[in-house]
């Protein structure tokens, strides 16, 4: 994120790419290969389901780790009441 670029504008792309993921989620069997080679990884994806299995992992993964960020910037804790 450029210093430049404000929060709407930054939303406003993310909303983008959902959309496009949206639309390849759609289009694309669940047990269909993998288009790309993912050699760096200890276990191979075996199909479309399993590379979606994984960005939900990493997704969840990701967001805890931005609001243990959140947190430690202003002290209020997640599902701690008002």
């Amino acid at each position: 994120m450029a210093d430049e670029e404000s929060s709407a504008q930054v939303f406003a792309l993310y909303r983008h790419e959902i959309e496009k993921s949206n639309d390849i989620i759609k289009a694309t069997p669940l047990n269909r290969p993998p288009r790309q080679s993912d050699d760096w990884r200890s276990e191979p994806m075996a199909d479309f389901s399993s590379v979606l299995m994984h960005m939900i992992d990493e997704t969840a993964c990701h967001t805890g780790h931005l609001d243990a960020a959140r947190e430690l910037t202003d002290g209020r804790l997640w599902g701690a009441a008002d």
